[in-house]
């Protein structure tokens, strides 16, 4: 009789739970397999998973190592590097924006300096980079290694699947995995970590979302043997794709205090480091459209790790025209980031929001391709709504992903608050002429056909 194979989930964060344990990849897995899972969440994080999944889990909550300086000064070193490499192979300097040198204490300022000194030596030779790579691995205490070892052998997984590439702290799972002979695998999370030099673990196998990414790995980590890199999508499109969980529009204007007769357009807000002056653009779209507002709803959708109250006295000056629905995320953690997960209910709001509203607003995010599902435009905010501080919507749009674009007219651009108004009417009367080739890029960047992504992970834990 074969031995049934056990898949240990290491679950770093909220959005692991969201694109992963909430689509089907369990429903492909449960029946040929045991589960466990490895989070730093607590257990009532996953209360929804073992609901919709109908099976029980093998859970642990983990609490992740801080990394020892040596660890942490070889891997910021060879980061530095790859962010100078990357930038110098792609011809964009603006790579180089995705190095943030650290300001928690003198220590850590030291440290971030002198990781920039080595992170130029290493430039001179990718040699150099891959052994500063394996310095930083070596460097983790087998102490801390051995104890993940004594913790796997306990529940004697035949592989490891974590659901995201940029935690640091993983490391050494990974590490344990290998000497104990588990197989491992990661996920690339998002369209745009690739440039960023955020592979943070050293695995066996590399789940990407398209062509393009496959191809990203092989120009920033040619190290990595291609057939290593798989080509299995992202499941977290598929949602889009499930007419049960759309509502009707009666029901879902009723729930969220909106008119069913007026159209609606979604505005997706970004985090505090991504637009700072985020409430300003969507003062900026209020004013245009208020004219409108017994034509038209804004829908405000903040980003689920912003707290903050910026938004405030644009929300209150124009309570007439724009709705605000938060996303259904748990919230009561004080740990930041990782620390918040997602409600399953919130993958239905995001999935009405799509499919009601008309369109999207935002700044060069993701929710353009989520709207791309339903055929939707979406209208990127392309101006600097202050002066303020040292950011400007230039050094967004100039990503190393939004070169995904081109030849390709996915979005509407807004380049002034002038064209606010017109671009609007624009997308709402004549939807097919604003970013015509959203479908196209939608298949560029991710696997299609979309309802095959879960399958296709699973089959590759299997």
């Amino acid at each position: 009789m074969l031995t049934k194979k056990h898949i240990l989930f290491l679950v770093p964060d909220g959005v692991g739970i969201r694109n992963f344990l909430y689509s089907d990849i369990i429903k492909h897995l449960k029946t040929e397999t045991d589960i466990s899972i490895w989070s730093t969440l607590p257990i009532e994080a996953f209360k929804d998973v073992e609901r919709l999944h109908k099976t029980d889990f093998n859970y642990q909550q983990i609490v992740l190592q801080p990394e020892n300086s040596k660890t942490r000064l070889f891997r910021e070193a060879t980061t530095f590097a790859r962010l100078k490499r990357n930038a110098k192979i792609k011809n964009n300097p603006n790579i180089l924006t995705n190095w943030n040198r650290a300001s928690y204490s003198i220590k850590v300022k030291l440290l971030y300096r002198l990781a920039e000194i080595l992170g130029n030596y290493c430039t001179k030779s990718y040699e150099r980079i891959l052994s500063f790579e394996k310095k930083s691995r070596e460097c983790i205490s087998q102490q801390i290694i051995d104890a993940y070892k004594e913790k796997l052998e306990a529940i004697n997984p035949s592989a490891l699947f974590i659901t995201h590439q940029r935690v640091p702290g993983l490391m050494p799972i990974c590490l344990a995995a290998e000497q104990l002979g588990i197989e491992t695998a990661t996920a690339i999370f998002s369209w745009d970590n690739l440039p960023k030099a955020r592979l943070s673990v050293k695995t066996n196998t590399y789940l990407v979302w398209s062509k393009w990414m496959k191809d990203e790995m092989k120009d920033y980590y040619p190290e990595i043997p291609k057939e290593n890199v798989k080509l299995v999508g992202t499941p977290q499109f598929e949602f889009y794709l499930d007419h049960n969980r759309k509502d009707e529009r009666v029901d879902f204007a009723k729930a969220h205090g909106l008119d069913s007769n007026k159209k609606w357009i979604c505005f997706s807000g970004d985090d505090l480091k991504t637009s700072p002056h985020d409430q300003l653009f969507l003062r900026d779209m209020a004013e245009a459209l208020v004219d409108m507002r017994n034509e038209i709803q804004i829908i405000f959708r903040r980003c689920p790790v912003d707290f903050s109250n910026r938004y405030g006295e644009v929300l209150n000056t124009y309570r007439n025209l724009i709705v605000p629905i938060d996303p259904l995320w748990n919230i009561q953690s004080k740990t930041g980031w990782i620390g918040y997960f997602p409600k399953y209910e919130d993958i239905n709001m995001q999935v009405n929001l799509a499919y009601h509203c008309e369109l999207v607003v935002n700044l060069g995010s993701t929710m353009a391709l989520d709207f791309a599902t339903h055929n939707k435009p979406c209208l990127y905010l392309n101006y600097n709504p202050s002066i303020e501080g040292n950011w400007s919507s230039e050094i967004v749009y100039n990503y190393q992903h939004f070169r995904s674009m081109k030849g390709l007219n996915p979005v509407g651009w807004i380049n002034n608050k002038n064209e606010i108004a017109p671009l609007t009417l624009k997308a709402l009367n004549q939807p097919n002429e604003v970013g015509p080739d959203k479908r196209i890029w939608l298949k560029k960047l991710v696997l299609h056909p979309l309802d095959q992504n879960s399958h296709n992970i699973a089959k590759e834990l299997l």
